[in-house]
Protein backbone atom coordinates (compact mmCIF):
# COMPACT_ATOMS: atom_id res chain seq x y z
CA UNK A 1 0.00 0.00 0.00
CA UNK A 2 1.12 3.49 -0.86
CA UNK A 3 1.66 5.60 2.23
CA UNK A 4 0.40 8.84 2.22
CA UNK A 5 2.90 11.93 3.48
CA UNK A 6 0.86 13.65 5.90
CA UNK A 7 1.01 17.34 4.51
CA UNK A 8 -0.85 15.35 1.05
CA UNK A 9 -3.09 14.26 3.73
CA UNK A 10 -3.87 17.72 5.21
CA UNK A 11 -4.26 19.01 2.19
CA UNK A 12 -6.90 16.38 1.18
CA UNK A 13 -8.51 16.90 4.35
CA UNK A 14 -8.71 20.72 3.70
CA UNK A 15 -10.48 20.02 0.36
CA UNK A 16 -12.74 18.21 1.70
CA UNK A 17 -13.77 21.03 4.42
CA UNK A 18 -13.65 23.78 1.99
CA UNK A 19 -15.69 21.65 -0.52
CA UNK A 20 -18.21 21.13 1.86
CA UNK A 21 -18.38 24.62 2.92
CA UNK A 22 -19.27 26.16 -0.18
CA UNK A 23 -21.68 23.56 -0.76
CA UNK A 24 -23.27 24.93 2.66
CA UNK A 25 -23.31 28.48 1.73
CA UNK A 26 -27.16 29.81 0.60
CA UNK A 27 -27.21 30.81 -3.15
CA UNK A 28 -28.31 35.02 -2.78
CA UNK A 29 -29.71 37.10 -5.65
CA UNK A 30 -27.82 40.35 -6.40
CA UNK A 31 -30.41 41.88 -6.70
CA UNK A 32 -33.62 41.92 -5.11
CA UNK A 33 -37.03 43.44 -6.64
CA UNK A 34 -40.69 44.32 -4.97
CA UNK A 35 -43.46 45.85 -6.55
CA UNK A 36 -46.23 47.49 -4.60
CA UNK A 37 -49.58 48.25 -5.61
CA UNK A 38 -51.16 51.83 -4.76
CA UNK A 39 -54.46 53.78 -5.05
CA UNK A 40 -56.03 54.44 -8.45
CA UNK A 41 -53.71 52.02 -10.88
CA UNK A 42 -50.46 53.84 -9.31
CA UNK A 43 -47.49 51.83 -8.30
CA UNK A 44 -44.04 51.62 -7.38
CA UNK A 45 -41.23 49.36 -7.74
CA UNK A 46 -38.23 49.29 -5.78
CA UNK A 47 -34.95 47.37 -6.76
CA UNK A 48 -31.80 46.50 -4.42
CA UNK A 49 -28.25 45.89 -5.26
CA UNK A 50 -26.38 45.85 -2.20
CA UNK A 51 -25.80 49.06 -1.08
CA UNK A 52 -27.59 50.70 -4.41
CA UNK A 53 -31.89 51.38 -3.87
CA UNK A 54 -33.61 52.15 -7.09
CA UNK A 55 -37.11 53.39 -6.48
CA UNK A 56 -39.85 53.83 -9.80
CA UNK A 57 -42.90 55.64 -9.00
CA UNK A 58 -45.91 55.41 -12.06
CA UNK A 59 -48.99 57.09 -11.64
CA UNK A 60 -51.01 56.80 -14.72
CA UNK A 61 -53.33 60.19 -15.79
CA UNK A 62 -56.10 61.39 -14.37
CA UNK A 63 -56.09 59.72 -10.95
CA UNK A 64 -53.89 62.24 -9.15
CA UNK A 65 -53.48 65.89 -8.27
CA UNK A 66 -49.89 67.43 -7.51
CA UNK A 67 -49.12 70.09 -5.13
CA UNK A 68 -46.18 72.01 -3.56
CA UNK A 69 -45.77 71.87 -0.03
CA UNK A 70 -44.29 74.41 2.11
CA UNK A 71 -41.81 72.48 4.49
CA UNK A 72 -38.69 75.03 5.54
CA UNK A 73 -38.03 73.27 8.55
CA UNK A 74 -34.94 71.55 10.28
CA UNK A 75 -34.64 67.27 10.81
CA UNK A 76 -35.07 64.29 9.16
CA UNK A 77 -36.89 63.45 6.35
CA UNK A 78 -39.49 61.49 8.08
CA UNK A 79 -40.04 64.28 10.66
CA UNK A 80 -40.39 66.46 7.90
CA UNK A 81 -42.89 64.65 5.50
CA UNK A 82 -45.29 63.14 8.10
CA UNK A 83 -46.84 66.86 8.72
CA UNK A 84 -48.06 67.20 5.39
CA UNK A 85 -49.20 63.54 4.47
CA UNK A 86 -52.60 62.31 4.15
CA UNK A 87 -55.26 59.71 3.49
CA UNK A 88 -55.34 60.38 -0.17
CA UNK A 89 -51.52 60.60 -0.51
CA UNK A 90 -49.73 58.39 -2.99
CA UNK A 91 -46.41 59.87 -3.06
CA UNK A 92 -43.73 62.63 -1.12
CA UNK A 93 -40.92 63.58 -2.90
CA UNK A 94 -37.99 66.04 -3.00
CA UNK A 95 -39.00 69.65 -3.49
CA UNK A 96 -36.18 72.73 -4.75
CA UNK A 97 -33.03 73.96 -3.44
CA UNK A 98 -32.05 75.73 -0.42
CA UNK A 99 -29.47 78.23 -0.09
CA UNK A 100 -28.40 80.72 2.72
CA UNK A 101 -29.41 83.61 4.20
CA UNK A 102 -26.43 86.50 5.12
CA UNK A 103 -26.92 85.37 8.47
CA UNK A 104 -26.57 81.38 7.39
CA UNK A 105 -30.03 80.29 8.24
CA UNK A 106 -31.35 78.38 5.45
CA UNK A 107 -33.57 79.77 2.54
CA UNK A 108 -35.38 77.78 -0.26
CA UNK A 109 -34.15 79.16 -3.51
CA UNK A 110 -36.18 79.26 -6.87
CA UNK A 111 -39.72 79.30 -7.81
CA UNK A 112 -42.16 78.17 -5.46
CA UNK A 113 -46.10 78.79 -6.08
CA UNK A 114 -48.71 76.78 -3.46
CA UNK A 115 -52.24 76.94 -3.45
CA UNK A 116 -51.71 79.76 -6.34
CA UNK A 117 -49.66 82.04 -3.75
CA UNK A 118 -45.96 83.06 -4.81
CA UNK A 119 -44.22 81.65 -1.46
CA UNK A 120 -40.53 82.45 -3.47
CA UNK A 121 -39.61 84.42 -6.36
CA UNK A 122 -38.13 83.37 -9.53
CA UNK A 123 -34.55 82.67 -10.22
CA UNK A 124 -33.41 84.06 -13.56
CA UNK A 125 -31.75 80.75 -13.95
CA UNK A 126 -30.28 80.11 -17.83
CA UNK A 127 -31.29 76.94 -17.72
CA UNK A 128 -33.95 73.82 -15.58
CA UNK A 129 -37.06 74.25 -15.50
CA UNK A 130 -40.90 74.96 -13.41
CA UNK A 131 -42.83 71.71 -12.49
CA UNK A 132 -46.29 73.17 -12.39
CA UNK A 133 -49.61 72.04 -12.18
CA UNK A 134 -53.46 73.04 -11.91
CA UNK A 135 -54.24 70.62 -8.91
CA UNK A 136 -56.79 69.15 -11.29
CA UNK A 137 -54.62 66.53 -12.46
CA UNK A 138 -53.17 68.71 -15.20
CA UNK A 139 -48.86 68.82 -15.23
CA UNK A 140 -46.17 70.47 -16.92
CA UNK A 141 -42.66 70.93 -16.98
CA UNK A 142 -41.84 74.53 -17.85
CA UNK A 143 -38.47 75.34 -19.65
CA UNK A 144 -36.56 78.12 -18.50
CA UNK A 145 -36.58 80.42 -21.06
CA UNK A 146 -40.56 80.45 -20.73
CA UNK A 147 -40.44 80.68 -17.01
CA UNK A 148 -42.65 83.67 -16.94
CA UNK A 149 -45.60 81.64 -17.97
CA UNK A 150 -45.52 79.77 -14.40
CA UNK A 151 -47.37 82.50 -12.97
CA UNK A 152 -50.44 81.28 -14.50
CA UNK A 153 -50.55 77.92 -12.69
CA UNK A 154 -51.33 77.64 -8.77
CA UNK A 155 -48.52 75.28 -7.97
CA UNK A 156 -44.73 76.37 -9.48
CA UNK A 157 -41.34 74.77 -8.13
CA UNK A 158 -38.65 75.86 -10.34
CA UNK A 159 -35.35 72.95 -10.30
CA UNK A 160 -33.20 72.22 -12.69
CA UNK A 161 -31.65 70.76 -14.94
CA UNK A 162 -33.82 69.06 -17.75
CA UNK A 163 -32.60 65.63 -17.69
CA UNK A 164 -35.06 64.38 -20.97
CA UNK A 165 -37.29 66.08 -23.42
CA UNK A 166 -39.24 64.43 -25.98
CA UNK A 167 -38.09 60.73 -25.28
CA UNK A 168 -34.25 61.76 -24.90
CA UNK A 169 -31.43 62.99 -22.68
CA UNK A 170 -31.03 66.67 -22.32
CA UNK A 171 -27.57 66.90 -20.42
CA UNK A 172 -24.34 66.29 -21.58
CA UNK A 173 -21.24 64.86 -19.50
CA UNK A 174 -19.58 66.58 -17.12
CA UNK A 175 -16.38 65.97 -15.51
CA UNK A 176 -17.35 67.68 -12.71
CA UNK A 177 -20.39 65.52 -12.23
CA UNK A 178 -20.15 64.29 -8.73
CA UNK A 179 -22.33 61.06 -7.74
CA UNK A 180 -25.08 62.05 -5.09
CA UNK A 181 -28.63 60.81 -4.23
CA UNK A 182 -30.87 61.44 -6.73
CA UNK A 183 -34.54 62.30 -7.80
CA UNK A 184 -36.19 63.37 -11.20
CA UNK A 185 -40.22 63.45 -12.44
CA UNK A 186 -41.07 63.23 -15.56
CA UNK A 187 -44.62 63.47 -17.96
CA UNK A 188 -46.10 62.17 -20.82
CA UNK A 189 -48.07 64.21 -23.28
CA UNK A 190 -51.06 61.81 -22.40
CA UNK A 191 -50.64 63.02 -18.51
CA UNK A 192 -49.04 60.01 -17.32
CA UNK A 193 -46.22 61.03 -14.36
CA UNK A 194 -43.04 58.93 -13.67
CA UNK A 195 -41.15 59.94 -10.44
CA UNK A 196 -37.57 58.06 -10.19
CA UNK A 197 -34.97 58.07 -7.41
CA UNK A 198 -31.40 56.55 -6.77
CA UNK A 199 -30.07 56.18 -3.50
CA UNK A 200 -27.13 54.99 -1.77
CA UNK A 201 -26.23 54.38 2.30
CA UNK A 202 -23.65 56.90 1.94
CA UNK A 203 -25.62 59.52 -0.33
CA UNK A 204 -23.02 58.32 -3.57
CA UNK A 205 -25.56 56.98 -6.06
CA UNK A 206 -25.14 58.32 -9.41
CA UNK A 207 -24.21 60.83 -11.42
CA UNK A 208 -26.43 63.25 -12.90
CA UNK A 209 -26.09 62.16 -16.74
CA UNK A 210 -25.36 58.12 -15.41
CA UNK A 211 -28.97 59.12 -13.73
CA UNK A 212 -30.81 60.74 -16.75
CA UNK A 213 -29.64 57.36 -18.82
CA UNK A 214 -31.42 55.36 -16.09
CA UNK A 215 -34.36 57.33 -16.29
CA UNK A 216 -34.45 56.95 -19.68
CA UNK A 217 -34.34 53.42 -19.73
CA UNK A 218 -36.92 52.96 -16.98
CA UNK A 219 -39.28 54.69 -18.97
CA UNK A 220 -38.65 52.86 -22.00
CA UNK A 221 -39.53 49.61 -20.46
CA UNK A 222 -42.40 50.80 -19.25
CA UNK A 223 -43.33 51.99 -23.03
CA UNK A 224 -43.70 55.64 -21.63
CA UNK A 225 -42.70 58.77 -23.86
CA UNK A 226 -41.64 61.27 -21.69
CA UNK A 227 -41.87 64.77 -22.50
CA UNK A 228 -39.81 66.29 -20.31
CA UNK A 229 -38.24 65.68 -16.99
CA UNK A 230 -37.14 67.44 -14.26
CA UNK A 231 -34.37 67.03 -11.65
CA UNK A 232 -35.34 67.89 -8.02
CA UNK A 233 -33.06 68.51 -4.87
CA UNK A 234 -30.53 65.82 -4.96
CA UNK A 235 -28.32 64.58 -1.87
CA UNK A 236 -30.21 64.42 1.76
CA UNK A 237 -32.68 66.15 -0.04
CA UNK A 238 -33.43 63.63 -2.62
CA UNK A 239 -36.03 62.06 -0.97
CA UNK A 240 -39.50 59.43 -2.36
CA UNK A 241 -41.82 58.77 0.56
CA UNK A 242 -44.89 56.16 -0.15
CA UNK A 243 -46.97 56.81 3.54
CA UNK A 244 -49.59 54.07 2.30
CA UNK A 245 -46.80 51.32 2.63
CA UNK A 246 -44.58 52.66 5.38
CA UNK A 247 -41.77 53.16 2.25
CA UNK A 248 -38.95 55.65 3.18
CA UNK A 249 -35.88 56.12 0.91
CA UNK A 250 -33.26 58.59 0.80
CA UNK A 251 -30.64 59.94 3.81
CA UNK A 252 -31.89 59.50 7.20
CA UNK A 253 -29.88 62.28 8.94
CA UNK A 254 -31.21 65.25 9.70
CA UNK A 255 -31.22 68.02 7.02
CA UNK A 256 -32.93 71.34 5.74
CA UNK A 257 -35.98 70.20 3.95
CA UNK A 258 -37.01 73.68 2.41
CA UNK A 259 -40.32 72.07 0.19
CA UNK A 260 -41.83 68.78 -1.17
CA UNK A 261 -43.86 67.54 -4.30
CA UNK A 262 -47.22 65.74 -3.01
CA UNK A 263 -49.20 63.42 -5.47
CA UNK A 264 -52.36 62.90 -3.89
CA UNK A 265 -55.08 60.38 -5.10
CA UNK A 266 -58.10 62.96 -6.68
CA UNK A 267 -61.13 62.87 -4.89
CA UNK A 268 -64.10 60.63 -6.64
CA UNK A 269 -66.73 62.72 -8.26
Amino acid sequence: MKRISPAALLICLLSIAFAAQAQEQPTTKECVEKNYLLAAGAEVATRVCGEHQTVTAYIPANISALSVQDIRKKGTAKQAYSSIANKNTILIASGGFFGFRSDGVEKPIGLIRSSGKRLVKLMEWDHGGILVSDRKGNVKIIPAQNRNQAGAWSEAIQSKPIIMHKGAIDIRKNPRDAEFNRVAIGYTLEGDMLVVGVFHSFSQASTLYDFAQKFKEIAENRGLKIHRALALDGGAGAQIHIPSKGLLFGDSGRSYFPNAIRIDRLAEK
